[in-house]
């Protein structure tokens, strides 16, 4: 009995010290962590800087918290430092390693808590996070990606679409907001990722794109001459749907001409003709009546809005002109027959 408890007494204290070193060690990481958390505060070179984030990255969860605390700020070269050593350590792991989504999971959770400058260096670690098997990764990184499809900084937003074309994302439908975008090569990269036709159903119409033919870029415009093409347009059609979307008003009178003397390129003018009833121009409008009769098209409901509803009442009178020139000579036609 004496020595059964003895041999506890012994088993006891030997718990009480394994649980002493394990106290210790933790206090050891938790102290090696913050003093590498001080060196990256306080470090003026960038090999300073991403040694001291290596050393975070290396304590797991005792250089977490240091980490994002970085993100939350707005020192540049610190969040990018990090960014650069959290890049490499991912990049090494396989998917299915615990490290992965151990390193991925604080920032997918905490990007929309991060600074601008965190945001803009923490995206840069999407494309490995992807990888991470935790369940709730996609529908985070999906917003992620639209979070970074409104940021500040452009090569964000490019970033941002090129992500969307990926298979696991799918998301060309947010990318459509980003052909209005003031920077020229965000508005590249949206026309390169919803532009070209594709197997699955298109975000934006033919039609819709149009007025990017004359956009201030001509990168954007070949873009969209190219994806246009893709669609099923010819070369004519293209050229149409530059003049009817330009921002002159003589190229868009000009189009009219092109569609009464050249039908051989254009065979149907219909709709171009009803894309021009709309126009802001009250000289266009009434221009698409007169063609109408000229091309001796059937007057369709276009013409009789016009006809009644227009806001110029030169047009009105233009338009109800050759709809009754149009009814002669159906007339006259008929009795001729």
């Amino acid at each position: 009995m004496a020595r059964t408890g003895i041999r506890r007494i012994g088993f006891g204290i030997l718990l009480l010290v394994l649980a002493g070193v394990a106290v210790a060690g933790m206090q050891w990481k938790n102290l090696n962590a913050r003093y590498a958390g001080y060196k990256l505060r306080t470090a003026t070179t960038d090999d300073a800087r991403r040694e001291a984030a290596r050393k975070l990255v290396d304590a797991g969860d005792a250089g977490t918290h240091y980490l994002t605390e970085a993100f939350l700020g707005s020192d540049v070269e610190r969040c990018s430092a990090i960014a650069s050593v959290l890049r490499e350590r991912l990049k090494e792991l396989p998917p299915t390693d615990p490290r992965l989504a151990t390193l991925c999971r604080p920032h997918i959770h905490s990007f929309a808590d991060y600074s601008e400058v965190g945001q803009e260096a923490a995206f840069t670690l999407v494309p490995d996070c992807l990888r991470c098997s935790d369940a709730d990764t996609l529908p985070r990184c999906r917003e992620i990606v639209r979070q970074a499809l409104q940021h500040r900084s452009a090569d964000v937003r490019v970033q941002a679409i090129q992500l969307t074309m990926r298979q696991e994302l799918n998301q060309k439908a947010d990318v459509v907001a980003c052909l209005q975008a003031p920077e020229a090569d965000v508005r590249r990269a949206a026309m390169l990722a919803v532009g070209p036709a594709s197997t699955g159903s298109a975000v934006i119409g033919d039609e819709d794109l149009f007025p990017w033919l004359n956009d201030a870029d001509l990168q954007v415009q070949m873009l969209c001459e190219a994806a246009l093409s893709t669609r099923g347009l010819e070369l004519e059609q293209i050229a149409a749907a530059r003049k009817l979307t330009s921002p002159d008003a003589s190229e868009r009178l000009k189009l009219l001409i092109d569609l009464r003397s050249n039908r051989d390129a254009i065979r149907d003018p219909g709709p171009w003709l009803e894309r021009l009833s709309r126009d802001a121009d009250p000289a266009v409008r009434a221009g698409a009546a007169r063609v109408a009769y000229e091309c001796k098209l059937s007057f369709a409901s276009w013409l009789d809005r016009l006809a009644v509803d227009d806001p110029d009442e030169t047009v009105r009178q233009i338009v109800r002109f050759h709809r009754t020139r149009a009814a002669e000579l159906k007339q006259a036609n008929y009795g001729g027959d």
